[in-house]
């Protein structure tokens, strides 16, 4: 059974003529004749009493009629909901973030500002952890995702990078580093190291850059959550090696400290989505979502 099959049953049941619905419906009089013959075959009852002058519902078709107003009535209503989406006028968006990094984007800020613009639109955040998120991301089963770039398969996403900040060593803000000048990488092996898991990134690049130096570092805190991490640090338990941009707010300092031929490396968040399919964006709100960071990002650049 096509939609199309019963617009023209309804215009033949208001019209009781078939001539006349055939030109209402834009259509040859056979054309009208033929899909309501399929019809009735499928549904396995005549629709309609045929005389010569005119054409009448049957018992069936006057059981159809109100049951193919209500599917027609519907139809027209999820065309409007479509319509009201490709429109950015509502919908539903999916937001999801790494732990404890949105101090270094404004994330609320960006979600206020595009809920303002666009009342009706549901959005919906949560935080994920970095393995999760680009399996939820393929699976469609969020939107949008902020997460750090760091070994992160870029294949099949559309990547905007939203955040950029050097990897740094911090302590507390009494630590007796704080006001040293040039302090060599080794000078600080002898520290105690608050690390996060093995599971962050973050951790895998701290190890990266100790084990071009040559050195190594005693860990005496490991933490799964990055504001733990911070905690700890506050409080003198240890150093860090974080991004300059995760430290604002809280009372710590980042030691001058340099590494033997290198700087330190950049860390990355991006705002990562599924790559478009057609060029047909699957969530139109998301899509404008994104553009509407992009215009953000671009402002403070």
């Amino acid at each position: 059974m096509e939609i199309r099959q019963i617009e023209l049953f309804v215009a033949a049941a208001e019209e009781q003529h078939f001539t006349k619905a055939a030109e209402r419906c834009g259509i040859v009089q056979s054309g009208l004749s033929s899909a309501i013959r399929s019809l009735e075959e499928e549904m396995g009852a005549s629709l309609f009493i045929r005389n010569t002058r005119r054409v009448e519902l049957s018992p069936a078709g006057q059981v159809f009629l109100p049951e193919a107003r209500r599917v027609l009535a519907a139809m027209r209503a999820a065309k409007r909901s479509i319509g009201e989406v490709q429109a950015g006028a509502s919908g539903r968006i999916v937001v999801s973030m790494v732990q404890s990094l949105a101090p270094s984007l404004d994330i609320p800020r960006l979600l206020h500002e595009f809920r303002t613009a666009h009342p009706n639109v549901e959005i919906s955040v949560r935080e994920t952890r970095p393995s999760e998120l680009a399996l939820e991301l393929r699976r469609g089963s969020i939107d949008v995702a902020f997460m750090p770039s760091y070994s992160v398969n870029h294949s099949g996403f559309d990547v905007l990078s939203v955040v950029s900040s050097q990897m740094t060593i911090v302590g507390a803000a009494d630590h007796r580093l704080v006001s040293e000048r040039d302090i060599p990488f080794e000078a600080i092996s002898a520290e105690p190291f608050v690390d996060l898991s093995t599971r962050w990134g973050l951790r895998q690049i701290a190890d990266q850059i100790f084990a071009s130096q040559g050195t190594h570092r005693t860990t005496t805190f490991e933490v799964d959550e990055f504001s733990l991490l911070l905690q700890f640090v506050e409080r003198g338990f240890g150093l860090a090696m974080v991004p300059r941009a995760l430290i604002a707010n809280h009372r710590l300092a980042a030691l001058d400290v340099t590494l033997q031929n290198r700087n330190f490396p950049v860390w990355e968040l991006g705002m990562y989505s599924a790559q478009q399919r057609d060029g047909l964006p699957a969530n139109p709100v998301a899509q404008m979502f994104r553009d509407a960071v992009r215009r953000s990002v671009t402002k403070v650049a």
